[in-house]
């Protein structure tokens, strides 16, 4: 079960089921832009930052509607996979992993914690020295620019077909993106909202929103030169800039994933079990009103920011 109640923070993560599929290039940016866009428009939900790596992306977000949130990652996951499927001359493949990562926020100094850890992935996965520097598609530039909305080409399905062979690389992608956002003739509005999640823990007032996005940038610093002094001690280099922008689709990755979803997340012992102990009651309710609904009392309603399942079926018809 997932509880996603309205004005509540969300540290969100959505993976390749395998491959390296999401990467550098412009084509698979523009595939990022027109399906977060486009989900963004028909189930509103606040997004605060977004990262996106060649296997999995990031999102930090603010719920407006309960059942926007689920319906959000399913539009983008389901015309994301059409389109690297069509790009890669595959039919009806699983592109994505089962559902999503989505623990609830408690605390604005793990919401900080969050995002630092967001824009600081690329240093620590070893790909540039910093967030600065990495070519993949983020919204740092438009956080630390202010420029917050931007205008994007919605693309679609149709428009994808297997790449050939002797265009399997950067100038073909960046050819075939260019052809696709050309022949497009829908423009979509996309606003990144970095304080939102401030809001969310009542910081309203701009001179305490400008505080803690500096603290969160000079935090974003500390993690990457953690990581530089990391890689000094093991004598290893980053991946490069150039190196990102020039991989190829890569099918055969395996990705070797560790750790367990979580719940909730905060840096206070006592606040993460008071939230569990009420989120464990919340399921119990919702599994009696579950059985209430089995023997025909569909007169209980579901306990809000839980998803409710399908109404159970009571009778069948028959034919005569």
């Amino acid at each position: 079960m997932k509880y996603h109640p309205h004005g509540s923070v969300l540290f969100c993560t959505i993976s390749l089921e395998e491959g390296l599929l999401l990467l550098a290039n412009p084509l698979c940016q523009a595939i990022v832009k027109s399906c977060l866009a486009a989900a963004r428009e028909l189930y509103p939900v606040r997004i605060c930052h977004v990262l996106v790596e060649a296997t999995h992306i990031h999102l930090v977000l603010v719920v407006i509607d309960p059942d926007h949130v689920d319906a959000f990652f399913r539009h983008f996951k389901t015309e994301s996979a059409h389109m690297i499927n069509g790009l890669l001359g595959r039919n009806k493949r699983t592109v994505w992993c089962e559902g999503y990562d989505s623990p609830i926020v408690l605390t604005p100094a793990r919401a900080m914690m969050a995002i630092a850890y967001l824009y600081a992935n690329p240093a620590k996965d070893n790909l540039e020295t910093s967030i600065d520097r990495y070519p993949g598609f983020s919204s740092w530039r438009m956080f630390v620019s202010g420029t917050l909305t931007r205008q994007w080409k919605r693309l679609r399905r149709p428009q994808f077909a297997p790449i050939r062979r002797d265009a399997n690389n950067l100038r073909g992608y960046t050819k075939l993106a260019e052809q696709l956002v050309e022949a497009s003739d829908e423009v979509q509005t996309f606003t990144l909202e970095p304080n939102a999640w401030m809001e969310s823990f009542g910081y309203h007032q701009p001179e305490e929103q400008q505080r803690l996005n500096n603290q969160l940038i000079e935090r974003i610093r500390s993690l990457e030169d953690r990581a530089e002094r990391k890689r000094q001690r093991e004598r290893k280099r980053v991946m490069g800039r150039d190196r990102l922008i020039a991989q190829v689709f890569d099918t055969s990755y395996r990705p070797n994933r560790t750790g367990r979803r979580m719940w909730c997340l905060s840096e206070k012992r006592s606040v993460r079990h008071e939230f569990i102990e009420f989120f464990k009651a919340l399921m119990a309710k919702a599994r009696a009103v579950r059985e209430r609904w089995k023997l025909g009392d569909v007169t209980v309603p579901y306990p809000p920011g839980l998803y409710p399942p399908s109404m159970p079926k009571l009778a069948n018809a028959i034919a005569r």
